[in-house]
């Protein structure tokens, strides 16, 4: 009986969260990473750690299938051939190679994971995989598409929010 409560208590938040986190990005889309990498970190390995663990399990099984990871930003990506997708797990992602865009908005998946923390898989993971998904099987039962990937809260934060840090971090270390 209690794992209910807890189970009912979770999603109702998540539900409140959701509303409150499509208001606010319905006025500014752009969540700001913290000044300091550590902070970042600390707030990754603490309050985002849902998803950190779950990247950390994709992270060694993509791993053993022999794709390597390199740094973006402040994440650790594994490029791969082929896809025409991203996946965003905490600090590590997948993205197509060569995709700047596909990655700007894996790393603004992860930013979104230090704002919402335990609560990121219900309010943007589990919405973006079941949307993704939907739009997939539309495209190829030939019916159109009446909005955008990115018409949607937590896709469009998630564009903003991974340009704006990427864009900021490549004039930082121009100078």
């Amino acid at each position: 009986m209690e794992l209910l409560f807890v189970i009912a208590l979770y999603y109702s938040v998540s539900i409140l969260l959701y509303g409150l986190m499509r208001a606010k990005c319905n006025k500014d889309p752009v969540f700001l990473m913290p000044k300091e990498k550590w902070l970042f970190y600390l707030i990754s390995f603490t309050w985002g750690l849902p998803a950190v663990f779950s990247g950390a399990l994709a992270a060694l099984i993509i791993r053993v299938l022999g794709h390597k990871s390199s740094r973006y930003g402040w994440l650790w990506r594994f490029e791969i051939p082929d896809i025409d997708w991203g996946a965003s797990f905490g600090l590590f992602f997948i993205a197509p190679k060569g995709n700047e865009v596909i990655s700007m908005h894996e790393h603004g998946h992860a930013i979104q994971n230090i704002y919402l923390g335990p609560f990121y898989p219900a309010v943007v993971w589990l919405p973006s995989v079941i949307r993704f998904w939907y739009r997939k099987i539309r495209e190829k039962s030939a019916k159109p598409l009446k909005k955008k990937y990115s018409d949607i809260w937590f896709e469009k934060s998630s564009d903003e929010s991974g340009k704006a840090f990427i864009e900021k971090t490549k004039k930082q270390d121009t100078m």
